[in-house]
């Protein structure tokens, strides 16, 4: 385990900062079809804000790389169960609360029934990899979750030293199907092509390039990276740039109103430059550390609240620029409000809510864990999975 890098916090901040911009200011009124679209439910629109606001979906391709950095950095030689307990303990206790601030936002707006918000919570809470969910945010985790999945089970077989195969291997079904979905989209039109786009997502076709990426750039600050991993990196670079590309075709040509203009340079363009200082920071955190504590606790907490503000900012925030403009609000006022209102809840809830929450979760996982592990049956569980190199 490495040393606190502080920027990542701050890069997780502007990324989900960017993503509410993005989801409350563009998305909301351009693709009416959405989920927080439906929440919305044509209250206003922001046509003039689309320069300022199009490109913010690019935050989850930023997490995405980050995530690959982050998981590899703390599965390095933990055993299979310190793994999972760590991955639970950091997702589950955020879901739950926010969850239920989303579902208090769909029963104020009226119009859902409770049979179907019911399956949407059950799927939210238990994170399951299908949706839909509670709100449409939560597809990233199902990315994530399988990513998870992946290292779970090089420590579970003890080969987490491979841990540059996964990120081949990654890389390999991100390129493939790319390549084949950009450039030759007839492939994909028979009904075996549609199932492999539905679930192109969890399988990794289309973001495994971020997540290798953030695997090479941890191999790269243990100084376990061989030259012809380098090319690895670059061609992750091109391929996530690639995605990105596509994903602006795709949402100007399938999820947003004809004539809108979805930039591809600039979300491609500000990808690059938040990747790209993350290799020189993650180095050396040491250098790039604040000084003081003040300031250390306070790049913490950005980071801290980036999650929460992930799960609520959609849905919650989209409510509330409809109920303020309803109430006759200027539309402008009701978004800055709306920002400023998430990001408090935000905090709360990664102040005050997670931690709570998780100390009980955690008192529950550990007396679980203390019952079985003393079982010979099951010792695989609590050996280390192994090391990489350096």
């Amino acid at each position: 385990m490495r040393a606190h890098v502080y920027p990542l916090d701050a890069l997780r901040f502007f990324a989900a900062l960017s993503v509410m911009v993005f989801h409350l200011g563009f998305y909301s009124w351009a693709s009416k079809d959405s989920v927080v679209g439906h929440m919305l439910n044509h209250a206003t629109a922001f046509p003039a804000a689309t320069p300022f606001t199009s490109w913010g979906w690019v935050g989850v391709e930023i997490f995405f790389v980050i995530s690959g950095f982050v998981i590899a950095n703390s599965a390095n030689n933990v055993s299979p169960i310190a793994f999972a307990k760590s991955r639970v303990l950091r997702l589950y206790p955020a879901v739950w609360i926010c969850a239920f601030v989303t579902l208090a936002a769909w029963l104020l707006a009226g119009g859902e029934t409770m049979t179907h918000l019911g399956g949407e919570m059950l799927r939210s809470l238990t994170l399951w990899i299908f949706g839909p969910w509670v709100d449409g945010v939560y597809w990233s985790l199902a990315v994530e979750l399988v990513f998870y999945a992946i290292i779970f089970a090089l420590l579970l077989f003890g080969r987490f030293d491979k841990l540059f195969w996964a990120a081949w291997a990654l890389l390999a079904v991100s390129a493939i199907y790319l390549t084949a979905f950009i450039f030759s989209p007839a492939l994909f039109h028979s009904s075996l092509g549609r199932q492999i786009i539905t679930y192109s997502d969890v399988l990794q076709f289309r973001y495994g390039a971020f997540f290798a990426l953030g695997i090479w750039m941890w191999l790269f600050t243990m100084k376990a990276v061989k030259p012809s991993d380098w090319i690895g990196i670059g061609l992750a670079v091109a391929v996530g740039v690639l995605e990105i590309v596509g994903r602006a075709h795709d949402m100007a040509a399938h999820e947003v109103q004809l004539g809108l203009a979805v930039s591809d340079s600039v979300p491609a363009l500000l990808w690059l430059a938040a990747v790209a200082p993350m290799f020189i920071v993650v180095r050396t955190p040491e250098r790039f550390a604040p000084k003081t504590k003040a300031w250390q606790d306070a790049f913490k907490h950005a980071g801290q609240m980036t999650y929460p503000l992930y799960l609520t900012h959609s849905v919650v925030g989209a409510f509330l620029i409809r109920a303020m403009v309803g109430a006759g609000v200027n539309a402008w006022a009701a978004l800055a409000i709306a920002i400023i209102t998430m990001l408090c809840v935000a905090y709360i809830v990664a102040r005050y809510g997670e931690p709570a929450l998780r100390k009980a979760l955690r008192g529950a996982w550990e007396r679980a864990e203390g019952s079985i592990k003393n079982a010979r049956a099951l010792a695989f569980l609590f050996k280390p999975g192994g090391r990489a190199a350096a």
